[in-house]
């Protein structure tokens, strides 16, 4: 190693050193390029996970509104609708309005009234309802909590399915005819995690 002379009361430093600590135009441009790669390395495996948690997430949504509705149903004492709008990720709830207003009328099998909106609500972004099987894509639940066909005449004696899905795959929310609510990866499928 080859020393330089100093000045007074510095110390000697190797031939060829810069005295500078801050970094060269050269050294940031490469510490960016590597930064950019990392990020475009990244981006499809967040992307990718961030749909499977809106999937996850309109799945609890959605099983957390129907048992919700139902329960609603039962509590109030009110026939309680679930309208979904298929190719959207959008639907409602609404309770029935008894004609004449007679609260002897809320309960009534058909219905006899109005529906009044209740909730409105969205999956999460890029989740939509692909299909249901249910008619009309409408759920009544009785008094008693218990799955009706959407005109509630007529108690529902299968189990009734919403199917969700985004880029990422799909969740069938099935309404049994018991009136519990479940959610399954894919319909006769396995349980969801949640």
């Amino acid at each position: 190693m080859i020393l330089t002379r100093s000045r007074a009361g510095e110390m000697p430093q190797a031939a060829g050193r810069r005295r500078d600590k801050g970094m060269t135009m050269l050294e940031m441009v490469v510490a960016l390029a590597v930064l950019v790669i990392l990020v475009l390395v990244a981006m499809p495996f967040v992307s990718g996970y961030q749909a499977v948690r809106n999937l996850d997430l309109g799945g609890q949504q959605l099983m957390a509104d129907l048992r919700s509705a139902a329960g609603r149903a039962r509590d109030q004492h009110y026939l309680i609708l679930v309208t979904f709008t298929a190719g959207s990720g959008a639907y409602t709830i609404q309770m029935l309005s008894p004609a004449s207003g007679a609260i002897a009328n809320r309960c009534a099998l058909p219905v006899n009234g109005t529906w009044g909106t209740v909730e409105q609500d969205s999956l999460p972004s890029g989740v939509t309802v692909t299909s249901t099987s249910l008619g009309s894509s409408q759920l009544v639940f009785s008094c008693q909590g218990m799955p009706y066909n959407n005109t509630g005449g007529t108690a529902l004696t299968t189990d009734q399915t919403v199917v969700i899905s985004n880029s990422a795959g799909s969740r069938t929310v099935t309404v049994r005819a018991s009136g519990e609510v479940v959610c399954l990866v894919t319909a006769g499928g396995n349980a969801c995690a949640y």
